[in-house]
């Protein structure tokens, strides 16, 4: 049962009228995976996978939070005074959204509400599940309490509940994505820019390996890792050039003008495992950089093709070389920052063999979703059954969909 369906089930069955409804949608991470922490520009697609918060009714100084996708999981209850994450509860995040919306508009919150939560966005799968569940429930906090949040500030509000409340060293892609919606091109550095794109010309079908992981747990290394590497590089005899480049934190370098050929001599005298990260940043953005433009309907010049050629892709035309950019980034993720798995890479390897012409990890790695496309209507469902047989736990054809909403109510 739908997401949607289930919630409107329960409130039917317990008599209960919502005052407003909200939703947000998931999101894949469709280029420049694991960069935007990093300061560089990311391509999310928001997809037709949703999560709805449903406020059924005003209390005088609780919030409590029920949600029909944790079977067992008893309601959270606290007080509306009680803005302090204490882990990473599901209630944790609505406390973290609630001080951040607070710091960010000076609102009072002098009352609660019962809030039904029913989602069809996993949980840990590589979909954005915790920035549109942040994304929603602020979008109608805001309503509830009558607050013009333009989508920009929206977003930021959910991005600094989760990175700065909470702790979790994400990047801004989660939230924006939920907030705007469609084909994103985001610059996350301060303030962010937020581009439309096209969407790329192929079916999309998104795969849960049902292998759970926590960014959490995956940033802080590949960013620890990256500082040592810049560190043992600046211990290096660099020209001035490339050392001003490289001085800063991780999201303060000057990757975007960084050149491999530049760099490269120089990465044989640090630690393996460093400069492979720094490798896989200057080339993923790289490869992103040409793949926007055909997302944009631009021509690609001699310097697009000729960096193209040393990274090894050789398609001719802008949707082969879009195919090509996207299985290169799933190798480069793989390879060079290492956040595949055996079982990841069979499940790829299946959908190719149903017909899927590319495909890549989506969100941190290390279990979560894949995303495969298929430019043929008719090997959707080919592919969705090898990669079930393969062993993932759903996979779903997905289509664009809009950003943060309010939803009519239904009763």
């Amino acid at each position: 049962m739908k997401a949607k369906d289930r919630l409107l089930e329960f409130l039917l069955g317990e008599g209960l009228k919502p005052l407003k409804v909200a939703s947000a949608p998931g999101r894949i991470d469709f280029l420049n995976t694991h960069q935007d922490y990093k300061g560089l520009p990311v391509v999310a697609i928001a997809v037709n996978k949703r999560i709805y918060l449903a406020a059924v009714e005003e209390t005088e100084s609780v919030f409590s939070i029920k949600s029909l996708d944790l079977e067992g999981e008893p309601e959270r209850v606290f007080e509306i005074t009680d803005f302090t994450p204490r882990g990473q509860d599901f209630s944790d995040y609505i406390k973290a959204c609630i001080y951040s919306l607070l710091m960010a508009t000076k609102t009072p919150i002098n009352k609660g509400y019962r809030i039904i939560i029913s989602s069809d966005i996993p949980i840990g799968s590589g979909m954005g599940s915790s920035g549109s569940y942040e994304v929603a429930f602020i979008r109608l906090l805001a309503e509830l309490l009558k607050i013009d949040l333009p989508t920009m500030m929206l977003a930021e509000i959910a991005f600094r509940a989760e990175n700065m409340v909470m702790g979790i060293p994400c990047g801004r892609l989660d939230q924006y994505a939920a907030a705007y919606g469609g084909v994103m091109y985001l610059k996350p550095t301060w303030t962010p820019t937020v581009l439309r794109l096209n969407k790329p010309p192929f079916y999309m079908i998104v795969i849960d390996s049902g292998i759970k992981h926590k960014t959490a747990n995956i940033h802080p290394q590949r960013q620890e890792e990256i500082r040592r590497g810049v560190q043992q590089l600046l211990s290096l005899d660099l020209p001035d050039d490339l050392r001003e480049k490289l001085e800063g934190d991780h999201n303060a370098i000057k990757w975007e003008n960084l050149k491999e050929e530049d760099i490269k001599p120089f990465l044989q005298s640090i630690d393996d495992i460093p400069a492979k990260r720094i490798l896989f940043t200057i080339r993923m953005n790289d490869l992103t950089r040409i793949a926007v433009k055909i997302l944009k309907d631009e021509t690609l010049n001699a310097n697009d093709l000729n960096r193209l050629r040393q990274l090894g892709v050789y398609a001719e035309n802008p949707k082969e070389i879009l195919c090509a950019i996207i299985n290169k980034q799933h190798e480069l993720l793989r390879d060079l920052y290492d956040v595949s798995l055996p079982s990841i890479e069979r499940i790829i390897e299946a959908a190719f063999e149903a017909g899927a012409c590319c495909a890549k990890i989506s969100g941190a790695g290390l279990g979560g979703s894949v995303i495969a496309f298929t430019d043929s209507k008719d090997t959707i469902n080919e592919i969705i059954q090898e990669v079930l047989a393969e062993g993932s736990k759903a996979a779903w054809c997905v289509d664009v969909d809009t950003g943060a909403r309010i939803e009519d109510v239904w009763i």
